[in-house]
């Protein structure tokens, strides 16, 4: 995600039921992924349906039994790509600039208005019931970008700063209790903190610092507690990308059930698929190269990325498209 305001300016594809496979193929694109550099290759990601070929900047894809929520930060919406295949608004507020959209297990959700500056918690029906604009230390939560929650809702996200190479490192991690409703930051110093992803069973945070293009793990010490950061990957030791974009680096962070981690390298059009450990496995190279996030399907079969052709058009269009995943087992 690029934080800039400056960035604002058909069919229909069937899925089948509960998004466990896009039902039409692209053929231009079927190929299998194998590992580059690693050891053994864990899984095949094998590309599948776009299922909105007309997404604007999408991010912060969210799996719910109706189907696959999507944040269109230009339109400042949020948009539901049913099971049916059928896209439709389900909330909108002029200014917010969503870029993440998490559901709340006990009911609602968390939306990250990354252009307005404010977290907004909604009801089950989608409606703006609270909003969170500053932390207890009086700091304004700016450019909200990326979150990630534990079991019972309570949100850890990415203020990021400024994507700028030259910017000072003001990136934190806010936290935001879903009962109190107090938001606190609990990491700072970061070079623009971008993806997070809780592990309570493995007791740390994920969180990407793209500037650095480093991936972070933070102990998790209690609930919205962290102790210091270590890397748990640094993108310089996957596989260099021609042509590489200046500002590129890690994105949003997805973890499949056997701990493999999936992280978008937003610039350079791939996922890099990463051990639970840190290790590099193989990459899944896209049709565009800002990739933001991506949401795995229950049964671990299926992947839906976000990608935008260019990030300096005025339309700022892309696409949300499916992945079939294989496992080296099958």
């Amino acid at each position: 995600m690029r934080s800039s305001a400056s960035a604002v300016s058909h069919r229909k594809v069937r899925l089948k039921e509960g998004f466990a496979s896009a039902a039409t193929a692209i053929p231009a694109l079927c190929w299998a992924v194998n590992a580059f550099g690693a050891d053994t290759p864990h899984k095949a990601f094998t590309p599948d349906a776009v299922i909105n070929p007309s997404a604007f900047y999408p991010e912060g894809p969210q799996l719910i039994d109706e189907g696959l929520l999507i944040a269109e930060m230009p339109r400042h919406r949020i948009v539901l790509i049913a099971n049916n295949g059928e896209r439709k608004t389900v909330w909108q507020a002029d200014g917010c600039g969503p870029t993440s959209i998490k559901r709340i297990p006990s009911g609602g959700y968390w939306v990250l208005c990354h252009l307005g500056a404010y977290v907004a918690k909604l009801s089950p029906s989608f409606q703006t019931v609270q909003t969170f604009t500053q932390t207890t230390s009086g700091r304004r939560i700016t450019w909200p970008n990326d979150a990630s929650l534990n079991a019972a809702g309570n949100i850890y996200l990415s203020s990021s700063g400024l994507l700028s190479l030259q910017a000072p490192a003001e990136g934190r991690v806010v936290f935001i209790d879903v009962d109190t409703g107090v938001a606190r930051d609990i990491a700072s110093g970061i070079r623009y903190s971008n993806g997070v992803l809780v592990q309570e069973k493995l007791k740390r945070v994920l969180v990407s610092e793209h500037l650095t293009r480093h991936v972070l793990a933070f102990p998790l010490l209690d609930k919205g507690k962290l102790g210091p950061s270590t890397i748990f990957f640094d993108f310089r030791n996957a596989p260099q990308v021609p042509g590489a974009y200046e500002q590129s680096g890690p994105d949003g962070i997805a973890q499949f059930a056997d701990g493999d981690i999936a992280v978008a390298d937003y610039g350079n059009g791939r996922i890099l698929l990463l051990s639970g450990a840190g290790r590099y496995l193989t990459q899944i190279p896209l049709k565009y190269r800002f990739v933001t996030n991506l949401a795995i399907v229950k049964d671990q079969r299926t992947i839906f990325v976000t990608m935008t052709r260019d990030n300096s058009s005025q339309e700022l269009d892309g696409i949300v498209q499916a992945f079939k995943v294989t496992s080296a087992k099958e």
